[in-house]
């Protein structure tokens, strides 16, 4: 693969829409289906990252996947699944290039019925990469955090929160005023050269989030998992978050706290964060 530069995979990233979903292996049209046939019962999902027509970073999501079933209490060999397999026919059947699919077990009446399809998403442009991109806070706490489930509750509150204040993530309290997590990623914090994030008890443990700890490993980069307080955040110098679709994304403000997005300790690690990304392909 030819070297790419950073500036040139942000661009890379770009939307695209889709109408094929697997229903338990079996392909039909995406068009009558809605995501509220999934709110009954329990839903236990991913969301994977494809890139180059590959899912990136996939053996992430099925460790994850796997925790959230034991944490569950469901019993389940993902190996019977054979999902690797389904996003390989998914990504064939979209002809997809770059996108984020969405995994899907859903149990309900004794029942599972697996889902995989893809779903819009939205992809910082280049210069929120450089920039940063503002935040707000809200207390909510996610029941059960570790393990991934949807919960349209939380879920419409964040949406909503986000389109009325002109935010791209809202930064998750719990009730005794501790930082957890974004409504769709993990955050981090820097202060003196050291890296802070929650402790994993507290957060759903993103694939990206585990990036940043493997990094944080192989760069000798000091990581402490720490419980951070809000009404401490003006003390950090810098702040990013991790996820799906942000991948490494610096944040410029947490309600009116302001950080530092060139903060070279941040620029190394989103330079390491990239650089996996090409040796996906």
């Amino acid at each position: 693969m030819r070297s790419t530069n950073i500036s040139e995979l942000y661009f890379l990233f770009l939307p695209k829409i889709y109408g094929m979903i697997l229903v338990n292996n079996i392909a039909q049209d995406s068009a009558g289906f809605s995501e509220k046939i999934l709110e009954n019962g329990l839903s236990i999902y991913e969301v994977i990252r494809i890139f180059n027509k590959k899912p990136i970073f996939l053996q992430d999501n099925l460790l994850r996947l796997d925790n959230s079933l034991k944490k569950s209490n469901i019993h389940l060999d993902l190996k019977t699944l054979h999902l690797p397999d389904k996003l390989e026919r998914l990504i064939y059947l979209e002809n997809m290039e770059e996108g984020n699919v969405k995994y899907v077990l859903h149990f309900t009446n004794g029942q599972m019925t697996e889902y995989l399809y893809t779903i819009p998403h939205s992809y910082p442009s280049a210069e929120a990469y450089q920039k940063g991109v503002d935040t707000m806070t809200c207390q909510a706490v996610r029941q059960n955090p570790e393990v991934k489930y949807l919960n349209p509750a939380l879920r419409h509150l964040t949406n909503q929160l986000i389109h009325d204040n002109h935010v791209y993530e809202v930064i998750l309290v719990d009730d005794e005023g501790y930082i957890t997590e974004g409504s769709r990623s993990n955050v981090f914090f820097i202060r003196q050269n050291t890296l802070y994030t929650t402790p994993t008890a507290y957060v759903l443990p993103g694939t990206s989030r585990k990036r940043v700890f493997d990094i944080c490993k192989t760069e000798n980069i000091h990581l402490e998992e720490k419980r951070i307080e809000q009404t401490t955040l003006a003390e950090y110098e810098a702040a990013f978050i991790t996820g799906t679709s942000p991948l490494l994304l610096p944040i410029r403000r947490i309600d009116s706290t302001f950080f530092h997005p060139e903060h070279p300790l941040l620029r190394r690690l989103m330079n390491c964060y990239f650089a996996l990304l090409e040796k996906t392909d």
